[in-house]
């Protein structure tokens, strides 16, 4: 069965359809340059460049950000001229997080901010409301809601006249109301907390399709998937800028994952080379409680193979729908500065 299976071809590349690309991010706290790392990652100006290669290559774009734009602690000036890079390097829709709401509501109007649970003292809410754009022909929805990351948060926004309504609910009724105006792929962006309280209100959601995360700092580079949706995340810092690619064929808006029966078997090579590493030291081992550990090891090792092995033969060797991939993309020195956003982050210096 080895054998064979290393003298297969190939299966050929799906087909492209019609592309749809959702860039994606969170967590930028602030950070308009490169870290001041072993690798330097980061900046708007680098993200700014990878938006207008997609732009250029796809046939369809929607950029959105899930919160934490802001360290929170910004001057005014700061904030402004951190907001307009932003927004020229390219920003759809944007739910804020606790860091952008330190800044009060007035530092975020500049921004395209969509939130469907934080309202007013009188219930009103503070920023639209979910919205659907036409992405490629396509009716996506996109709704955001937020949720004070600590007590001492919720006590901030309560004295700034923010209330936070169950970020649950309302996003239900966000659901409802695109589905029901002809959205045909939702998009969530939850800024809820640590990556359980995002898993829980994502599995929870009936209709929707793709969570981006804010908080959590995950780095996704497989999509995980929590109940219906897949969730999205791509790190912090601004080091990084997710990229999701919906190739619709032939109208159908269910989608496979292109590199699911690839990942796959990379995992299933891995683990029957850890099996066989196993078998070459057990016998003799001292103490004999590794070699117990060893023995238990290798029985985990046989289930996840037969698992692996019995879901690989129920996956088509080629995609012919419409499928996805998701990347995350590393803002590294590969990727050169847009110039007009470079000069508005030069402009940034003198307000830190």
């Amino acid at each position: 069965m080895n054998a064979a299976a290393t003298t297969l071809p190939p299966p050929p590349a799906p087909p492209r359809g019609t592309d749809l690309a959702l860039l994606y991010s969170s967590n930028i706290q602030g950070h308009a340059t490169p870290c001041d790392c072993v690798r330097p990652l980061g900046g708007l100006a680098r993200r700014a460049t990878v938006i207008t290669r997609a732009r250029a290559d796809a046939d369809g774009t929607l950029i959105v950000d899930a919160g934490d734009l802001f360290a929170g602690n910004e001057s005014p000036e700061r904030a402004r001229r951190l907001a307009a890079a932003v927004a020229a390097g390219g920003l759809d829709a944007f739910t804020p997080g606790e860091r952008d709401l330190a800044l009060g509501v007035r530092a975020l109007k500049q921004l395209p901010v969509l939130s469907s649970n934080l309202t007013d003292r009188q219930g009103g809410l503070l920023f639209p409301g979910p919205r659907i754009f036409r992405v490629a022909g396509v009716a996506v929805g996109v709704f955001g809601v937020t949720a004070p990351g600590t007590p001492a948060d919720a006590a901030r926004w309560q004295a700034a006249g923010i209330q936070a309504a169950p970020a649950d609910g309302a996003a239900r009724e966000a659901i409802a109301w695109l589905r029901n105006q002809g959205a045909q792929v939702v998009v969530g962006l939850l800024h809820v907390g640590p990556p359980a309280a995002a898993r829980r209100l994502a599995g929870g959601l009936t209709g929707l399709d793709w969570a981006v995360l804010g908080h959590s700092a995950l780095n996704l580079e497989t999509p995980e998937t929590t109940g219906g949706a897949r969730l999205l995340e791509a790190f912090s810092e601004g080091k990084n800028l997710g990229r999701l690619d919906l190739h619709v064929v032939g109208g159908s808006l269910a989608f496979a994952d292109a590199g699911a029966r690839a990942e796959l078997e990379a995992i299933l090579a891995d683990h029957r080379r850890q099996l066989g590493e196993y078998d070459r030291s057990l016998g003799g081992m001292d103490p004999a409680a590794l070699e117990d550990y060893y023995r238990q090891r290798r029985v985990q090792l046989q289930a996840a193979i037969a698992r692996e092995t019995s879901t690989l033969l129920h996956l088509p060797r080629a995609v012919t729908g419409s499928w996805f991939e998701n990347h995350v993309i590393p803002l590294d020195a590969a990727v050169p500065d847009d110039p007009r956003v470079s000069g508005l982050v030069r402009r940034l210096a003198p307000h830190l």
